[in-house]
């Protein structure tokens, strides 16, 4: 789904003057001198008396120095005194910055009730940036009431005034179908305006049209075109969707270096599925040396960040000394946040060095826990292992029936194991505990059905 851009930041500054007395318009000129040669102290020396004087430019320009804090300390109050004026006389410059101000509450209240008056005053004038910020309060309900088709009228006033931002957001409306009838036609045509004036959401979200062929035929080729545009400028899921294209093949040739590259870039910038996928790939030296030091680092900045595959992995290369030294209990504290995530291979594996004593104290209470949350998820592993622990009544009271019912169900799910345990407790058991633990196995795979996996 393509973002909502955010509000337009504080525009270029703008020096203007009129005709006036000889000896102001020298003054005033004197003003512009300095400024231009970057002596702003020179230029607030020049432009502040004709400002007190009641100057309409000198006032808008004295708040520019203000506000932008320049060759002074920023101060917005101050900023807004010398605004306000020119605003009011209708400079479309002076009523922007008046709603900037507002709008961010930078050194005075936020107030987003003048904001959206300001907006709309110099938005009425066709300033295309005041338009689109108009529309963005109007979608989100600032300073006034949620009003969508206000919204759509102020993107599409600005959008066609050429402004980039409006182009997208309207394009996201009729994409998702959000205030306006869906429709992809026009959202293309929107994304694809923006996209070639390098907005990079834009450039995204066009990726992501011909990459799902969301009301258009999928194209992979056109899509990763567009993705490497947006990655090109840091966008971090174009990055990661590029990468994901090279890693798989999807449409375009196969090429790991250039997985890596993306991948790295979005992890980078703290992409949690780059990192986990970029710590796959130097510990299976896919596009790169072997380096599980390497994909340890990875992995952890992954975990770090609660990535539950991440974790997984991390515990793992604790558990078997993969780029680190051996360490079981580190190796448990990381599957232990991996499985309390409902992650099933952290949960057996938890349940196994708790049934085993390795980085903990032997506890088959707390084994049974873990593998029985596990096997519920369909881990034919842990389904043995919950078997086996019902067979030999450790952790829980012993019950052959529960014993076969799970290797039964393991052993459906390809498990070889549980297949033997299954066939040697039909030598040892009655008749009876075989029949029911059987009839309770199929009750249990027709109710999991497709979420009964192996793994």
């Amino acid at each position: 789904m393509a973002s909502i851009v955010r509000k337009c930041a504080l525009r270029l500054f703008a020096l203007v003057f009129l005709n006036s007395a000889t000896a102001v318009a020298d003054d005033f000129q004197r003003g512009l001198d300095a400024f231009g040669n970057a002596n702003y102290e020179a230029a607030l020396a020049a432009w502040l008396p004709l400002a007190e004087q009641g100057d309409m430019n000198a006032m808008y320009n004295v708040g520019l120095i203000y506000d932008e804090g320049l060759g002074v300390d920023a101060n917005k109050a101050a900023a807004l005194k010398w605004y306000l004026p020119a605003a009011e006389a209708g400079d479309v410059s002076a009523q922007f910055n008046v709603a900037i101000i507002y709008d961010f509450g930078d050194g005075v209240p936020e107030d987003n009730e003048a904001a959206i008056h300001w907006y709309t005053r110099a938005a009425k004038q066709a300033d295309e940036q005041a338009q689109y910020n108009v529309a963005l309060m109007h979608a989100r309900g600032e300073g006034t009431r949620i009003d969508l088709a206000e919204a759509v009228k102020w993107y599409q006033l600005s959008a066609d005034l050429g402004l980039a931002a409006a182009q997208h957001n309207l394009a996201h409306f009729y994409d998702v179908g959000h205030g306006v009838p869906e429709n992809n036609r026009k959202a293309m045509s929107l994304y694809k305006r923006a996209a070639a004036q390098g907005h990079r959401d834009a450039q995204y979200a066009l990726a992501l049209m011909y990459d799902e062929g969301d009301g258009i035929a999928e194209d992979d080729l056109v899509a990763a075109d567009w993705y490497g545009r947006a990655a090109e400028q840091g966008h971090v899921s174009a990055q990661f969707n590029l990468a994901i294209m090279y890693d798989v093949g999807e449409g375009i040739p196969e090429n790991n270096e250039r997985a890596i590259k993306w991948y790295t870039a979005a992890a980078n910038q703290e992409h949690a599925d780059s990192q986990l996928n970029l710590g796959i790939m130097y510990e299976n030296g896919e596009g790169t040396e072997v380096d599980h030091a390497q994909a340890m680092q990875w992995y952890r900045r992954a975990a770090d960040q609660g990535h539950r595959d991440a974790q997984y992995a991390v515990a793992l290369m604790f558990d078997e000394g993969m780029g680190v030294a051996e360490d079981n209990v580190a190796a448990i504290a990381w599957y232990t946040r991996a499985a309390e995530q409902g992650d099933a291979m952290a949960q057996n594996n938890l349940g196994a060095m708790y049934d085993a004593g390795e980085g903990t104290s032997p506890n088959d209470r707390e084994a049974v826990k873990w593998y029985r949350l596990s096997a519920n998820q369909g881990n034919s592993i842990a389904q043995n292992n919950l078997g086996a622990m019902y067979y030999a009544g450790e952790g829980i009271r012993a019950n052959k029936t529960q014993a076969y019912k799970w290797f039964y169900i393991a052993g459906e799910l390809g498990n070889d194991d549980a297949r033997n345990n299954r066939e040697i407790a039909a030598t040892r058991l009655r008749t009876s505990q075989v029949k029911k633990g059987k009839k309770l196995a199929l009750e249990w795979l027709k109710d999991h059905g497709e979420a009964a996996v192996s793994r």
